[in-house]
């Protein structure tokens, strides 16, 4: 029995939007592994935003209650970052198409709330925007949660 359905959310939720065909031309990443370093759009998964440093991945609870078998339920929250960067200056062509991405990644991950079996179910909860211009053309971010309920 696993202590925690959190390995197997991020797992689950990966393999989810590579296999969705809105998503074909996006890089999707486990967790820090953007470098910033072309232009292009990418979704991370289990990654706050943060530029450097340490990264929170996400977080989770658990909650004993008598639900046989000597399970709970856990509570968690995983976080995503998505951007949209092509090397231009416009960041209204960059917004549209963020949310784009955000509307794709909200219908694949409806077409399977329990994320391949392994939670309950799973939403998205929050999301924050910020734009960055660079020397490489403007960037338009979008970082979000994942918040899911298992059974562990």
């Amino acid at each position: 029995m696993a202590t925690t359905a959190f390995p197997a959310i991020i797992a689950g939720l990966i393999s989810q939007f590579g296999a969705s065909t809105a998503l074909t031309d996006v890089r999707i990443f486990d967790g820090p592994e953007i470098d910033e370093s072309y232009p292009g759009d990418a979704i991370a998964i289990g990654h706050d935003g943060t530029d450097d440093g340490d990264i929170t991945a996400g977080s989770a609870t658990q909650q004993f209650l008598e639900l046989g078998n000597r399970k709970q339920f856990e509570d968690g929250s995983i976080n995503c970052s998505l951007w949209s960067w092509n090397g231009g200056t416009t960041l209204t062509d960059r917004r549209v198409r963020a949310y784009e991405l955000f509307s794709a990644l909200d219908t694949a991950l409806r077409t399977d709330v329990s994320v391949g079996g392994s939670c309950l179910y799973s939403t998205i909860d929050q999301h924050t925007v910020a734009y960055r211009q660079t020397n490489a053309g403007a960037l338009v971010l979008i970082n979000f949660s994942i918040t899911y309920r298992a059974k562990t």
